[in-house]
């Protein structure tokens, strides 16, 4: 009797065993699977983000080559180059007013940035001062409507992913035909011989840097060694236009000789237009410095700088306090506080 249980006691170990060698089966049969559906999905992804690519590149293709066979295709806003705009500004006293995806997302209620949230009333000013027509002030858009060849290649497709049909739409609403627009990548300076014409604005002037609290203009640089002297009314890192009647009635105190740099966001492109509405030359300077300190840097590659506020970076909002004695002398006015 014994002996029969320890045979169906042995035969029932050998049916386990058996099912488990077949469960092992099964589960290395189930994992080749899920890597073949893993690596199908890694493919699919690939192909779908070039896809995508392709698609932003071949939307966007007819006014790149319009540019290139002289407008006839398509309207494509007419734009100064860099070299004119800051031209205009040195030679003829020109204020400029600023505008790219950030500003003009304001307007139509599109959040682009974090540092300056959607505002109504900034919204409307924002309409209003890229639809006037002053002699005096300058209205500065991106070069990015036709050929992108004058652009770096890891920026070409994320313009043609911004810029898609709609978003061109919505920018040409704003635009005027038969009207030549400044240069807005004044802002930007990514050769030595770019940052010399650059240094021509200020040169040999008494400057009121209207900046973010963060923003520390010229701080660790000589990019502002040629100013006759500085003076800075900081202003809140974000958000800043939620104290501009502070900041508009204390940079009207200034000597209208003085020339107003502006460093604050889409509130810049408004309150330069005010400032030169009331005699000053104001000139929305965007990401001057930081653009500098990247070339200095990392060769005019975005990167990390830790004492200065950079929206352009990741964490770029957390900023390192800093002792500095000459920039703390420079301030006459603080609104940084909403």
């Amino acid at each position: 009797m014994e002996n029969d249980y320890e045979k169906k006691i042995s035969r029932l170990e050998n049916e386990i065993f058996d099912l488990q060698v077949e469960l092992k089966k099964e589960q290395e049969a189930f994992n080749e699977i899920m890597r073949i559906v893993s690596r199908f999905g890694d493919i699919m992804q690939s192909v779908i983000s070039q896809n995508e690519t392709f698609k932003v590149r071949f939307d966007n293709l007819p006014y790149e080559l319009t540019d290139a066979i002289q407008r006839k295709l398509y309207w494509l806003p007419e734009i100064m180059t860099v070299e004119q705009t800051i031209e205009e500004i040195v030679t003829n006293h020109k204020s400029i007013c600023r505008f790219g995806d950030g500003e003009i997302g304001i307007i139509y209620d599109q959040q682009r940035w974090k540092f300056q949230r959607c505002d109504m009333g900034l919204a409307e000013r924002l309409k209003e001062v890229i639809t006037s027509n002053e002699a005096d002030i300058m209205i500065g858009i991106i070069d990015f409507y036709g050929d992108l060849s004058h652009r770096s290649p890891e920026d070409r497709d994320p313009i043609r992913s911004y810029i898609t049909p709609e978003i061109r739409m919505q920018h040409y609403e704003l635009l005027q035909k038969g009207r030549t627009y400044a240069n807005a990548r004044i802002s930007r300076n990514w050769t030595m011989q770019m940052v010399l014409n650059q240094k021509r604005i200020w040169e040999n002037r008494e400057c009121v840097f209207i900046e973010g609290k963060q923003t520390r203009m010229g701080v660790g640089n000589d990019l502002f060694d040629n100013a006759a002297s500085v003076e800075r009314i900081l202003c809140p890192a974000e958000n800043a236009y939620d104290r501009y009647d502070d900041i508009y009635n204390e940079a009207i105190k200034q000597p209208k000789e003085k020339l107003i740099l502006i460093a604050l966001g889409p509130t810049a492109s408004v309150l330069a237009y005010d400032l030169a509405k009331a005699g000053y030359q104001a000139i929305d300077l965007g990401h001057a410095d930081l653009s500098y300190e990247w070339l200095i840097r990392n060769h005019g590659k975005k990167t990390e700088v830790k004492n200065k506020y950079n929206n352009e970076y990741p964490d770029g909002d957390k900023v390192e306090d800093i002792v500095d004695h000459q920039y703390q002398s420079q301030i006459i006015a603080d609104f940084s506080i909403i």
